[in-house]
């Protein structure tokens, strides 16, 4: 079971970028066209900035929107980590910066993405690993009493068996019809109860 995953087993490797020399309408499109609420604004490699859908729409209000480029309206940088950055640490970044995502950077350079979904997910999966498969728990057992999937398999089917022998054995009241007689020990087809022992016809005459 592996309790070591960072940010370089969950990390988008392809996200989307743009330039702070870039249009604001150019980015505007990639972000229409990829269905985004969020690109990383890089120089060169190096992550510098983030542009968010409400910062386009914030500055297309502008009369000059045709000139703005991304530098003029982006938001300062997500945080970011580093690839072997473990999911415990991103989970933290996460909350700490409130941001939806994070982007890996390696060398200086943006390398990947990771967001809140991706975190999730990865946490979900974690914590279902972390089960043994080989323990069954039961509510109000205590672990030393619990017993393993064939053997709850087997107690079962002894309850079962339990249970239709005895529905075979006794009438509607419950009362005994079939069996061993416990004075002479012979299967009887119709046993009775007399006093406090279930006997066949022949011991009850005794």
């Amino acid at each position: 079971m592996r309790t070591d995953t960072t940010a370089n087993d969950v990390m988008h490797r392809e996200f989307l970028g743009v330039s702070e020399s870039d249009t604001l309408a150019d980015a505007a499109r990639l972000m229409v066209a990829e269905e985004a609420d969020c690109l990383v604004v890089v120089r060169g490699g190096e992550p510098v900035g983030r542009l968010g859908s409400r910062d386009v729409l914030a500055a297309v209000l502008d009369d000059d929107a045709a000139e703005i480029t991304v530098g003029a309206v982006m938001d300062p940088p997500l945080p970011q980590i580093t690839p072997d950055a473990p999911l415990t640490a991103i989970e933290e970044q996460l909350i700490s910066e409130g941001a939806g995502r994070v982007v890996v950077v390696a060398d200086g350079e943006a390398v990947g993405v990771v967001t809140e979904h991706d975190a999730l997910a990865a946490g979900a999966t974690r914590n279902a690993g972390s089960r043994d498969p080989d323990v069954s728990v039961t509510a109000g057992v205590e672990p030393e009493h619990e017993l393993d999937a064939e053997s709850a398999v087997d107690a079962g089917m002894t309850r079962e068996r339990d249970r239709a022998m005895t529905a075979e054995m006794t009438d509607a009241s419950g009362s005994p019809t079939q069996g061993v007689c416990e004075v002479c020990g012979s299967l009887a087809p119709s046993l009775t109860t007399t006093n406090g022992q279930v006997v066949c016809s022949d011991c009850q005459q005794v």
